[in-house]
């Protein structure tokens, strides 16, 4: 039975006589005994053989022709996406004469220039996996690193100087990744994987779409006997150690997790139907003691007399008496919101406020496979998965304890192999992915309205828009600077609904030295989705109003006043399509060429609903946003159509245990949905005014916070917009590499090689591409285009460079120990922070940013190693009864990741640039090395290194020349590296009933040294955490242990 995802997957060679001449003719029988597969191929003019479309799985595969004996090897393992080369040298006799062959499967890669690695399912259910995520496992293949948040709840790949946003996951060969961002929606059981293929660069034209890390996962298919397993695996924080900033006699932080499950398969019609089902679930909580200062009650009643620094009155400019405001100035509004949704202290001290935050994961996960082969040339291949995944989060304010996350996703996919002759297989495949995220406010759709709170006037863009539907209803934001804040857990409510349709065509075609593929890949990408940042608005309050931020509060006077946003829903659409032709040559015995040609056509974006728009700086007039008729839809971009991309490759068999492989390749990537949905921000459907009070006189209160007499007829709205020339480029990267794999024993191969890429059209955004340069004067009389206030600009003009030196050593199973260890030096350097909707380009000039910005990438990670092995004792003839039980059955496992940090931006407090804030404002550094010999948690970096930077005079403030922008260059600093070691010890017991049946007992531990893993130090000067490490990442922080037990039959 053909059951496969990918014509990659294949066995093939060459069938020659003991003079190395070709035997045409010669019958080649591949079987697979699970499942009583059986295909008898013959060898064409060349002697050449190929059989795609094979599952992974272990064959026996024999070779025989008149007038020779027949040649036997078993046990040939092809693993997914490998095209296993097994060449026969036939030896003169009777045909049924047969001589075994024990030879294992090749380790080397003879056919591709293809980078990456296939991770074996050995591997998957035997290492330490922190959460069962089996992407963790991609690490082992050089360059590769992945991004995880502690409660699983996105996942995300980078690979060899390429981003995040460009890597695809799929499974059996159906996206798994969602439209608007690139993080992972399905995480199958490892139990329920059969393996999966890590891509990391140079892959060949079926493949495009995208540049970075293309992961393949096969899901377990059913055999003639059933087999499976029931599993749970149990944490507790009683056994892990405190982290490092909850030394006693602190509290620990609380955890408890029970992951548990059943995976079953097997026969529906013996060799002919084979199934695969499975359920996971997930419970786990967590608890974290924080603190924090909240108002007390004597300031609540205005009594600011314990307070040292004058609380001054911002209407006479003198001090209040006692530093006592009397009852007659609280505003009421501020009185009854502080009492009802601030909690009072309970603890002494200056953080007077103690409580615990935490978050809960609810996963429940069902999936099934079915196979089904209607003919020997008919196979037909079905999954389902559908994950409902809840993050229900508890804030330190009580008052705001409720932030419900869902994300119910599914996944649906179906494969037609049909083999039309001997030379020539066809796969066309659907697939239909659905990813959902439901992140609303606990208040929205209720008969709550902001103006049950006493605050009016505060309206979707201002005293003059339009007021705010059940759905957008919200607390607003009420920040007290250096205060526990009144607002809803989560600042924005997001809806996205993404679906992808999915078809897919190939066709193989084998002819003499040519397998050739030609085929295409059409998606339709459609997105329901809500994108704000303040959809309930917010208001600020700060010393620069009394003196004092809480005095600020307690009057009514915020110094900062966002008005809501709203949550506007827009619909989006886009069809992509990618057509190629892939031509792998076998020009001689020992060369193989991949040639390729890839195009992609990425179609316009359009949105449905009405509600994008953006500025038009080609239609003469004042800068306006088109259309110009809300409610209606027009184009906002050019589109570009010049984006083939050739591929080629080479794999050079230098000598029997030498492979030399290299390759070149442009890859096209598809610009992220937030291109286009991030529009819906703009008014009428949304956006949001700034208002700013004065610090005298103010005028805006906290129950009338958008005063029509301050606020301005024509507001000056926070708008984005697509860049000037209105071209929507999509990034091309050029990728290449250089390799030599050396094959040391018959189970050891050692390969080194150096792989690079350069990445040009780089999508970010710019935060204020209407931000002024430093200067004094008003912000607002100096923007370039003073019709408005902040312009989000997406721009496509990034740029970047990779260059590493990748090895990998591999020791196949081998008396019970396997082992992998990969090691990489890199330098990534660009001109940019991040992606679209990762963060924004993080430079200091909106407009100029020219080779300043040019710096070390918060992706540049010089040295990664990662060694990841099993070890299995393996019983011994001698042993019996008591000895065997007890010496028996053991395995060991471990996963080893030493790295190197990553650089980090350092930007400065404030805005004494005058430049409006948005962008990074760096401070000044007149050529000190911040680096320190020993950096410590306490002092991580040099911080005398940097000295603020303002267009004013001032020691150290201005330096000539500089325009009074910061000198300090993007991520002049270092953070902390990683450095964990997870183990793992199991133990099985033979089931005396059935020797295919057993109990694992299974002990992991995660970080099992408790190496502290600290996150970066702050970054910014001007506040208490410059410098200095405060808190840890978000995995492997401290030690954690977890128990596991197993039966598997």
């Amino acid at each position: 039975m053909l059951v496969a995802q990918s014509a990659d997957t294949a066995i093939l060679g060459l069938v020659t006589d003991a003079t190395g001449a070709a035997v045409p003719g010669a019958a080649v029988t591949i079987r697979q005994p699970e499942t009583g597969f059986e295909r008898i191929l013959e060898t064409n003019a060349e002697g050449s053989y190929e059989l795609r479309y094979l599952r992974p799985a272990t064959y026996t595969v024999d070779a025989g022709a008149a007038g020779f004996r027949t040649s036997h090897t078993p046990n040939v393992v092809v693993q997914v996406g490998q095209q296993v080369r097994l060449d026969f040298r036939l030896e003169i006799g009777d045909v049924v004469e047969t001589v075994e062959v024990t030879s294992a499967s090749p380790l080397l890669e003879t056919e591709s220039a293809t980078l990456g690695e296939v991770v074996s399912r050995e591997r998957i259910v035997n290492l330490p996996l922190n959460g069962r995520n089996f992407l963790q496992l991609a690490t082992m293949t050089p360059g590769v690193i992945i991004k995880e948040e502690s409660n699983g709840e996105r996942t995300r790949i980078v690979a060899a100087g390429n981003r995040d946003v460009w890597a695809q996951v799929n499974i059996n060969g159906i996206t798994a990744v969602n439209n608007r961002s690139p993080f992972v929606n399905f995480y199958p059981s490892i139990d329920a994987v059969q393996e999966f293929k890590v891509q990391s660069g140079n892959y060949s034209a079926e493949y495009g779409g995208q540049s970075g890390a293309n992961v393949n996962v096969q899901l377990r298919s059913g055999s003639n006997d059933f087999h499976g397993s029931l599993f749970d695996f149990l944490r507790n924080d009683n056994l892990d150690a405190r982290g490092y900033f909850r030394p006693k006699p602190l509290e620990k932080d609380v955890l408890r997790r029970n992951q548990f499950g059943a995976i079953i398969a097997g026969p529906v019609i013996k060799n002919k139907t084979f199934f695969m089902g499975g359920y996971e679930g997930v419970r786990d909580t967590k608890q974290h003691a924080q603190t924090s200062i909240v108002v007390p009650e004597a300031q609540r009643r205005g009594d600011f007399s314990g307070v040292s620094t004058a609380v001054i009155d911002p209407f006479s400019g003198q001090q209040f008496a006692n530093n006592v405001i009397p009852q007659s100035r609280l505003n009421p509004v501020s009185v009854n919101l502080i009492n009802n949704w601030m909690p009072l202290p309970n603890s002494p001290g200056v953080q007077n406020y103690a409580g615990l935050t935490g978050d809960k994961v609810i996963i429940d996960q069902y999936l099934t496979r079915l196979d089904h082969n209607f003919t020997d040339t008919d196979q037909f291949t079905f999954h389902y998965i559908y994950s409902s995944r809840d993050f229900p989060a508890v804030s330190l304010n009580p008052y705001f304890s409720s932030d419900n996350r869902t994300f119910p996703n599914q996944s649906l996919g179906a494969q037609y192999v049909k083999t039309i002759s001997a030379s020539m297989v066809n796969e066309l495949r659907f697939g239909f992915h659905k990813g959902n995220i439901r992140r609303l406010n606990p208040r929205s759709n209720t008969d709550f309205r902001i103006e049950d709170l006493g605050i009016y006037n505060f309206l979707q863009g201002g005293p003059n828009g339009r007021p705010l539907r059940p759905d957008e209803q919200g607390f607003p934001t009420l920040n007290i600077t250096g205060y526990l804040g009144m607002q809803e857990l989560a600042a924005s409510s997001n809806l996205d609904n993404s679906r992808t349709y999915q078809w897919v065509d190939n066709l193989s075609i084998f002819r003499g030295k040519h397998s050739i593929k030609i085929g295409g890949d059409v998606r339709l990408h459609k997105d329901e989705a809500t994108t704000n940042n303040w959809p309930f608005g917010s208001m600020t309050f700060t010393s620069d109003i009394a003196n004092n931020a809480a005095a600020a509060y307690m009057l009514g006077f915020p110094r900062e006043v966002l008005t809501p946003e709203g949550v506007p829903l827009s619909n989006v659409s886009q069809w992509r399509t990618g057509l190629y032709f892939q031509d792998d040559w076998k020009a001689t015995q020992k060369l193989t060429l991949n040639m390729g040609l890839r195009y992609d056509l990425f179609g316009l974006p359009k949105e449905t609903n009405g509600v994008t728009r953006t500025l038009r700086f080609d239609v003469p007039g004042p800068l306006r946003l088109f259309p110009e008729t809300p409610g209606t839809f027009e184009q906002p971009y050019v589109n570009q159509y010049n984006y083939l991309g050739p591929r080629f490759g080479f794999a050079y068999r230098f000598d029997e245990k030498t492979v030399i492989r290299g390759g070149y390749g442009i890859f096209r990537t598809a610009g992220q949905f937030d291109n286009m949905n991030i529009l819906q921000l703009n008014p009428p459907a949304g956006g949001s005014v700034t208002v700013l009070n004065t610090a005298t006189n103010p005028v805006a209160t906290i129950d009338n916070p958008a005063p029509a007499e301050i606020f301005p007829e024509n507001p000056f709205f926070n708008v984005v917009s697509v860049p000037p020339d209105r071209k929507r480029r999509n990034a091309y990267i050029q990728n290449m590499s250089f390799q030599v794999q050396r094959q040391l024993t018959r189970n050891d191969v050692l390969e080194v090689g150096w792989v690079a890429n350069k990445g040009t059209d780089i999508d970010t955004s710019v935060r204020n591409f209407n931000q002024p340069d430093p200067g004094p004067g008003a912000v607002q009389d100096r923007r370039p285009y003073p019709e408005f206030a902040t312009i989000r600009m997406m721009l496509s003009d990034g740029l970047s460079t990779y260059h590493s030196l990748q090895s990998r050593y591999e020791r196949r199973l081998t008396n019970g120990l396997s082992l992998t260890a990969a090691y990489t030096w890199g330098h990534m350097i660009d001109d940019i922070h991040e992606t679209i909707n990762r963060g924004g380009c993080g430079c200091q000039s909106a407009r100029n940013r020219g080779t300043a910005e040019r710096a070390n990438s918060v992706e540049d990670i010089r040295h990664r190693a990662v060694i990841g092995y099993v070890w299995e004792i393996l019983p011994n003839k001698q042993w019996s009864g008591i000895s065997k039980a007890v010496l028996g059955g053991w395995q060991f496992g471990g996963l080893l990741t030493l790295s190197s940090g990553q650089p980090f931006p350092v930007n400065q407090s404030g805005d004494s640039q005058n430049k409006g804030g948005q962008e990074a404002s760096r401070p000044h550094n007149f050529g000190v090395n911040p680096t320190l010999d020993n950096p410590d948690p306490a002092l991580w970096f040099d911080t005398t290194a940097f000295v603020r930077s303002s267009y004013e005079g001032g020691p150290g403030l201005y330096v000539p020349g500089s325009g009074g922008y910061g000198t300090a260059p993007r991520n002049p600093v270092v953070g902390p590296g990683v450095h964990t070691w997870d183990l793992q010890l199991g133990k099985n017991f033979a089931m005396p009933y059935n020797e295919n049946h057993r109990i694992q007992f299974r002990t992991e531990m995660f970080n099992t040294f408790n190496t502290p893993q600290f996150a970066n130090p702050g970054g910014t000067l001007g506040t208490g955490s410059f410098g200095r490490v405060t808190s840890m990442r978000e995995v492997n922080a401290n030690r954690q242990i977890q128990f596991g037990l197993k039966y598997l039959f």
